[in-house]
């Protein structure tokens, strides 16, 4: 008897390694919003035959601690954490359970004391903002940050030396409170070109950015932001992520560890795929020029 095995192999190659795989997916959510949930159709996208367990845990961490314990009692292949709340109780958990988070910003400062595990985090690689901002804006030089020192003193540093290799400067204003920062604007140390202004505890209300910003367009300094916010509020270019690519991505991150079983490296990836917004409104209003490469790769345009 012959056994013709051409067409069984060829089967096997025509199907994606996601489906081969055991796929028991339970995912842990922040809370309900948008931009959460196009993260978890992308991530769920990338895996055609799995089945998944969906929990929210509406920003309640003390609430959402039994909701979390739970969830890895149905002892799926993976548990995927999506947002910063949902992430961190995630970490607390020990066990045998592949964990995966995704939508974080700064995830090496929310998990602390070794409860780091592998995920996708928000934070964009700052050479790659840092070329935008440099192409952007050619005739500025000295990029001005604001930053609290016990949270970011380390990325400020870090943002400083790639700006060194990208012949601009890094004008830092470490504070302490936000009542600090009427203070240095108004401080004869406070000469910049532009402002970048990246994810900060301190000044990250709603309330501050606006006073950042409005101060800003007083000085006719172009302010660069880190979401499609800042775009709607003012700033001349904005970062814009994709979430639903993001839940791609960290798809393809979860196939990776549950074919490997043992931590990845990098431990954390940043997204790799980011647009840009720009507002020609306010930069028109301003007498500010932006580069006409910076305005035709854009993601939006706001006229």
């Amino acid at each position: 008897m012959k056994y013709h095995l051409l067409p069984f192999i060829a089967a096997i190659f025509l199907i994606s390694p996601s489906e081969i795989l055991p796929q028991e997916i339970i995912i842990i959510k922040s809370s309900d919003i948008i931009p959460y949930q196009k993260a978890i159709e992308g991530f769920k996208s990338g895996f055609a035959r799995a089945s998944f367990l969906e929990y929210s845990i509406n920003e309640d961490i003390s609430g959402g601690k039994s909701i979390v314990e739970r969830a890895f009692k149905d002892k799926g292949d993976l548990v995927v954490a999506v947002g910063p709340e949902a992430t961190y109780l995630v970490g607390t958990i020990t066990g045998p359970t592949l964990k995966l988070f995704t939508m974080v910003a700064n995830p090496e400062k929310l998990l602390t004391d070794g409860k780091l595990y592998p995920g996708v985090s928000l934070n964009l690689p700052i050479d790659l903002q840092l070329k935008q901002i440099k192409v952007g804006f050619p005739q500025r030089k000295r990029i001005g940050l604001f930053y609290a020192q016990t949270l970011n003193q380390s990325m400020v540093d870090t943002i400083s030396q790639v700006a060194a290799t990208a012949e601009v400067q890094i004008v830092r204003f470490p504070i302490t409170l936000q009542k600090d920062i009427p203070e240095i604007l108004n401080s004869p140390q406070f000469a910049i070109d532009i402002l970048w202004i990246i994810p900060d505890r301190i000044i990250g209300s709603e309330k501050i950015l606006k006073f950042l910003i409005n101060q800003m367009l007083l000085k006719k300094i172009p302010v660069v932001g880190f979401n499609e916010w800042f775009a709607e509020n003012g700033a001349i270019l904005s970062f814009s992520l994709d979430y639903r690519e993001i839940g791609v991505q960290t798809a393809e991150f979860a196939y990776q560890l549950l074919q490997n079983k043992n931590s990845p490296s990098p431990l954390i990836q940043g997204p790799v795929k980011a647009g840009t917004i720009v507002n020609l409104t306010v930069a028109r209003k301003l007498g500010i020029v932006v580069s006409p490469e910076v305005v035709n790769s854009a993601r939006e345009v706001i006229k």
